[in-house]
């Protein structure tokens, strides 16, 4: 049942699975409402909290099973429960109950996000690389420094990570640049590249042997005019020129989250503004905000 909620015993006296409430009328039930128990107690109160749920009119129900315990996913499996997405100590299923309506659970994560910076220094140049493994099978270009982002990280705190892991260069977050929307990416995914401007802080390279074969710095119209630029990259260094030219860049605004609790929400706006002197400081209080799900 659902904490807080009333519900019948079942028949024999089956203590029930207990479980959160969702705004939708669904159940989550996590690690802690399943408690120490056998594989056959499992079993046995699954089968009657599914069977009061119903009388109950719930809907979707959302059963995250821990590793420890990963001799429970058969016998959900078994009574019906489908996999929705896996993680390093946990696997979540669900179970749609009624069958009037569509099932409406949501997916797992479509997309994944990747970033780059995009980091120019006074002299016109942009910092570049070549990764190890790319080169190993002749797949070499010059590309921006970046990587995916992880849990809970802002899009900018991405490029600035990345672009330090990867060549040494400390930065700071200027602006967005643009970002690319592709289909058919890793495990069936969709993709999502943004580029983020970059101003260094130190200018002395130093790559991560195990990632980096080279890095450099390059003119940016060179690097705009080199015909072994990929497009989209070249692309990117011409968002960048055309930035210049106009005055604008996307700049990040603030706004606080509708939910009580919840870390400020980024909007990014276009902004007259000179990329020298202009200050990332509008997102500077996020950076060390935790916004993992423990979903």
């Amino acid at each position: 049942m659902a904490t807080g909620e009333s519900c019948r015993p079942a028949a024999e006296s089956v203590p029930l699975l207990e479980g959160d409430s969702d705004p939708f009328k669904g159940v989550i039930v996590k690690e802690r409402h399943i408690g120490d128990i056998s594989v056959e107690q499992f079993s046995e109160r699954l089968k009657a909290s599914l069977s009061a749920w119903r009388e109950e009119g719930r809907r979707g129900v959302w059963l995250r099973i821990p590793i420890h315990q990963s001799d429970f996913i058969p016998v959900a499996v078994k009574q019906g429960f489908t996999f929705h997405h896996a993680k390093p100590a946990h696997v979540m299923l669900t179970q749609w109950l009624p069958v009037s309506e569509e099932n409406t659970l949501p997916t797992y994560a479509t997309h994944n996000i990747g970033v780059g910076g995009f980091v120019v220094n006074s002299r016109g140049e942009v910092l570049l690389i070549q990764e190890k493994w790319l080169r190993n099978i002749k797949l070499v270009h010059w590309k921006l420094p970046g990587g995916v982002a992880e849990s809970g990280e802002n899009i900018w705190q991405t490029a600035i990570r990345e672009t330090f892991e990867e060549t040494g260069i400390r930065s700071e977050f200027v602006s967005m640049l643009c970002f690319r929307h592709m289909h058919g990416y890793l495990w069936g995914t969709s993709d999502i590249y943004f580029a983020c401007l970059l101003r260094p802080i130190n200018t002395e390279i130093t790559i991560s042997p195990s990632e980096i074969a080279d890095a450099k710095w390059m003119d940016v119209d060179t690097y705009i005019a080199d015909p072994e630029t990929i497009a989209m990259n070249r692309m990117i260094a011409q968002a960048y020129k055309d930035g210049l030219a106009r005055g604008l860049f996307l700049q990040p605004t603030l706004y606080p989250h509708f939910l009580e609790g919840r870390p400020d929400e980024v909007i990014y706006f276009n902004k007259s503004c000179d990329p020298q002197t202009m200050s990332a400081d509008t997102v500077a209080k996020s950076h060390d905000t935790d916004t993992k799900s423990n979903i």
